[in-house]
Protein backbone atom coordinates (compact mmCIF):
# COMPACT_ATOMS: atom_id res chain seq x y z
CA UNK A 1 0.00 0.00 0.00
CA UNK A 2 1.33 3.66 -1.13
CA UNK A 3 1.99 5.47 1.54
CA UNK A 4 1.33 9.50 1.77
CA UNK A 5 5.01 10.16 0.94
CA UNK A 6 4.82 8.15 -2.10
CA UNK A 7 2.02 9.14 -3.19
CA UNK A 8 3.10 12.81 -2.79
CA UNK A 9 6.66 12.13 -4.39
CA UNK A 10 4.50 10.28 -7.78
CA UNK A 11 2.93 13.62 -8.12
CA UNK A 12 5.90 16.08 -7.61
CA UNK A 13 7.29 13.35 -10.33
CA UNK A 14 4.46 13.59 -12.60
CA UNK A 15 3.75 17.67 -12.07
CA UNK A 16 7.75 17.78 -13.20
CA UNK A 17 7.61 15.51 -15.96
CA UNK A 18 4.72 17.64 -17.70
CA UNK A 19 6.26 20.97 -17.05
CA UNK A 20 9.22 19.76 -18.80
CA UNK A 21 7.42 18.61 -21.69
CA UNK A 22 5.38 21.19 -21.60
CA UNK A 23 8.56 23.78 -21.90
CA UNK A 24 9.94 21.94 -24.61
CA UNK A 25 7.13 22.69 -27.73
CA UNK A 26 5.99 26.13 -28.27
CA UNK A 27 2.01 26.42 -27.90
CA UNK A 28 0.69 26.99 -30.88
CA UNK A 29 -0.64 30.54 -31.57
CA UNK A 30 -3.89 31.47 -32.61
CA UNK A 31 -4.69 33.96 -35.47
CA UNK A 32 -6.14 36.46 -32.18
CA UNK A 33 -3.12 35.83 -29.70
CA UNK A 34 -0.49 36.17 -32.75
CA UNK A 35 -1.86 39.91 -33.40
CA UNK A 36 -1.94 40.31 -29.65
CA UNK A 37 1.69 39.47 -29.92
CA UNK A 38 2.78 41.37 -32.57
CA UNK A 39 0.99 44.71 -30.57
CA UNK A 40 2.90 43.85 -27.67
CA UNK A 41 6.26 43.40 -29.44
CA UNK A 42 5.93 46.32 -31.33
CA UNK A 43 4.69 48.82 -28.19
CA UNK A 44 7.82 47.23 -26.40
CA UNK A 45 10.33 47.98 -29.11
CA UNK A 46 8.92 51.58 -29.46
CA UNK A 47 9.33 52.53 -26.10
CA UNK A 48 12.90 52.87 -26.74
CA UNK A 49 14.45 51.23 -23.33
CA UNK A 50 14.35 48.17 -20.97
CA UNK A 51 13.14 49.53 -18.38
CA UNK A 52 9.95 50.55 -20.40
CA UNK A 53 9.41 47.50 -21.70
CA UNK A 54 6.93 45.78 -18.79
CA UNK A 55 4.62 49.08 -19.08
CA UNK A 56 4.71 48.57 -22.84
CA UNK A 57 4.10 44.71 -22.64
CA UNK A 58 1.24 44.89 -19.81
CA UNK A 59 -0.19 48.18 -21.62
CA UNK A 60 -1.10 45.93 -24.28
CA UNK A 61 -1.68 42.89 -22.32
CA UNK A 62 -4.76 44.01 -20.18
CA UNK A 63 -6.54 41.63 -18.79
CA UNK A 64 -9.09 43.79 -17.71
CA UNK A 65 -10.19 45.54 -21.67
CA UNK A 66 -9.38 42.07 -23.59
CA UNK A 67 -8.10 39.50 -24.74
CA UNK A 68 -4.62 38.40 -23.39
CA UNK A 69 -1.47 36.36 -24.35
CA UNK A 70 -0.81 34.10 -21.80
CA UNK A 71 2.96 34.97 -21.17
CA UNK A 72 5.98 35.32 -19.44
CA UNK A 73 8.20 38.15 -20.04
CA UNK A 74 11.89 38.08 -18.96
CA UNK A 75 12.41 41.61 -18.11
CA UNK A 76 15.84 42.98 -18.15
CA UNK A 77 17.75 45.03 -15.18
CA UNK A 78 20.53 46.45 -17.37
CA UNK A 79 21.57 47.24 -20.77
CA UNK A 80 24.36 45.39 -22.75
CA UNK A 81 26.47 47.00 -25.36
CA UNK A 82 25.41 45.06 -29.09
CA UNK A 83 21.99 44.07 -27.45
CA UNK A 84 19.41 46.50 -28.67
CA UNK A 85 16.36 47.10 -26.91
CA UNK A 86 14.91 48.89 -30.25
CA UNK A 87 15.07 45.30 -32.01
CA UNK A 88 11.69 42.48 -32.65
CA UNK A 89 14.20 40.10 -32.33
CA UNK A 90 15.19 40.90 -28.92
CA UNK A 91 12.19 41.39 -27.76
CA UNK A 92 10.17 38.48 -29.25
CA UNK A 93 13.42 36.41 -27.43
CA UNK A 94 11.86 37.93 -24.43
CA UNK A 95 8.86 36.82 -24.32
CA UNK A 96 7.13 33.23 -23.27
CA UNK A 97 3.94 32.23 -24.22
CA UNK A 98 3.24 30.50 -21.56
CA UNK A 99 2.48 31.35 -17.59
CA UNK A 100 5.74 30.31 -15.54
CA UNK A 101 6.27 31.58 -12.38
CA UNK A 102 9.50 31.00 -10.82
CA UNK A 103 7.81 27.88 -8.83
CA UNK A 104 6.84 26.23 -12.30
CA UNK A 105 10.32 27.36 -13.82
CA UNK A 106 12.51 26.14 -10.78
CA UNK A 107 11.29 22.47 -11.42
CA UNK A 108 12.97 22.64 -15.02
CA UNK A 109 16.35 20.85 -15.19
CA UNK A 110 19.59 22.33 -16.23
CA UNK A 111 19.49 22.45 -20.19
CA UNK A 112 15.59 22.46 -20.85
CA UNK A 113 14.68 25.18 -23.45
CA UNK A 114 12.07 27.09 -23.16
CA UNK A 115 10.33 28.45 -26.53
CA UNK A 116 9.72 31.86 -27.30
CA UNK A 117 8.33 34.10 -29.34
CA UNK A 118 11.40 34.18 -32.02
CA UNK A 119 10.63 31.34 -33.56
CA UNK A 120 13.03 28.55 -33.51
CA UNK A 121 14.64 30.20 -30.36
CA UNK A 122 14.21 29.04 -27.20
CA UNK A 123 16.12 29.73 -23.24
CA UNK A 124 18.14 27.55 -21.58
CA UNK A 125 17.87 26.62 -18.18
CA UNK A 126 22.04 27.23 -17.29
CA UNK A 127 21.27 26.62 -13.26
CA UNK A 128 18.73 25.73 -11.29
CA UNK A 129 20.40 25.95 -7.62
CA UNK A 130 18.80 28.41 -5.75
CA UNK A 131 21.44 30.51 -4.93
CA UNK A 132 22.10 31.57 -8.24
CA UNK A 133 19.18 30.66 -10.97
CA UNK A 134 19.99 31.31 -14.20
CA UNK A 135 18.96 31.43 -17.72
CA UNK A 136 21.14 32.04 -20.65
CA UNK A 137 23.28 32.46 -18.55
CA UNK A 138 21.83 35.45 -17.16
CA UNK A 139 21.08 35.93 -13.49
CA UNK A 140 16.99 36.35 -12.46
CA UNK A 141 17.50 38.79 -10.32
CA UNK A 142 13.43 39.64 -8.93
CA UNK A 143 11.77 36.10 -9.64
CA UNK A 144 7.78 36.88 -9.93
CA UNK A 145 8.21 40.74 -10.11
CA UNK A 146 4.86 40.76 -11.25
CA UNK A 147 2.30 37.63 -11.61
CA UNK A 148 -0.93 37.68 -12.66
CA UNK A 149 -3.71 34.62 -13.82
CA UNK A 150 -2.33 34.98 -16.94
CA UNK A 151 1.14 37.25 -17.12
CA UNK A 152 3.99 36.48 -15.27
CA UNK A 153 7.06 39.51 -15.19
CA UNK A 154 10.80 37.98 -13.83
CA UNK A 155 13.70 40.75 -13.63
CA UNK A 156 16.43 39.58 -15.35
CA UNK A 157 20.39 41.02 -14.68
CA UNK A 158 20.99 41.85 -18.22
CA UNK A 159 19.48 41.01 -21.80
CA UNK A 160 19.42 37.86 -23.26
CA UNK A 161 21.91 37.04 -26.14
CA UNK A 162 19.50 34.99 -28.39
CA UNK A 163 23.00 33.94 -30.83
CA UNK A 164 24.85 32.38 -28.07
CA UNK A 165 22.16 30.14 -26.58
CA UNK A 166 18.46 30.53 -28.57
CA UNK A 167 19.49 27.97 -31.59
CA UNK A 168 19.04 24.18 -31.34
CA UNK A 169 22.00 23.67 -29.81
CA UNK A 170 24.31 24.80 -26.76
Amino acid sequence: MATTKHLLLLFLLILTMITITSSTSLPFLTTEQNQIATKIIDAMISSGSFEDWSGAFLNNNDELNGPVLTSTLFLPKTSVEGINATSPLVASYHIVPQWLDFSVISLMMPFSRIPTLLSGHSIVVTNNSASGFTLDGVLISEPDLFVSPSIVIHRMAFPFNFSRYGGGHI
